[in-house]
């Protein structure tokens, strides 16, 4: 089971079963091109498969003008 940790949110979420980031992302309603994910603490790119063991950060990013 993948432990997902969403920043700015208090609790931790579990996901079950080997997927690509870009999957994760959209099972909990993120778009890939507005997120960072973090796989066991290094950044990786969306289509990466994440696997039962992984940790998981994502990071909502945004920019203003």
């Amino acid at each position: 089971m993948t432990k997902v940790k969403i920043v700015g949110e208090a609790e931790e979420i579990k996901v079950e079963g080997n997927r690509k980031g870009e999957t994760i992302l959209k099972q909990l309603g993120f778009s890939p091109t507005s997120t960072i994910i973090l796989k066991n603490g290094k950044p990786i790119p969306e289509d990466v498969t994440i696997g039962d063991d992984d940790y998981i950060t994502i990071i909502k990013s945004f920019s203003g003008g």
